[in-house]
């Protein structure tokens, strides 16, 4: 598989960076936080209820590994896991996923605005800017690297080029 769906988008192997048996995470286009990624099942599972319970163990164990990652590598004090599930309580794309934010004394003047700022790109599609492919690959890359300290980068994840 050299691409991940991620429901109606495809993701690039570039993007992913790291893959467990029944999940993987991978870079946000456009994060609300420097560090923001997404953990999520490799099946397409539109709502957290319709997981298996394999897929919910492997799920929050990924992003337990991922978020232990990203909040040292972003000098987090704190994390913000977040899953919107569902249209209605803010879920833009329809594929089970949980926000991993890494987060930092004072980052928001109040602490929950980190959910307005979530929320904003669903009210406002131009609120932040995505990012380009290249800084992506390069996060993700960096990400790899440290969760695959022995180089041993499994073929779904190796990222020649930008295409991939």
């Amino acid at each position: 598989m050299s691409r991940f769906r991620f429901g109606p988008h495809f993701l690039g192997r570039c993007e992913v960076f790291y893959l467990s048996p029944l999940s993987f995470a991978f870079v946000n286009l456009k994060p609300v936080v420097p560090g923001h990624v997404l953990v999520s099942p490799r099946r397409l599972v539109r709502r957290f209820h319709e997981l298996t319970q394999n897929e919910v163990c492997d799920l929050w164990s990924t992003a337990q590994k991922v978020s232990n990652l990203i909040e040292k590598e972003y000098d987090g004090t704190s994390l913000s896991l977040v899953i919107q599930d569902g249209p209605d309580a803010g879920q833009t794309v329809p594929h089970v996923h949980i926000h991993v934010m890494p987060r930092h004394k004072g980052d928001f003047k109040i602490n929950d605005q980190i959910y307005d700022e979530l929320n904003k790109s669903r009210l406002d599609n131009d609120f932040r800017t995505p990012r380009s492919q290249s800084e992506m690959a390069q996060e993700s890359e960096s990400l790899r690297k440290l969760l695959y300290p022995d180089g041993c980068i499994p073929e779904e994840l190796k990222c020649d080029n930008l295409d991939s």
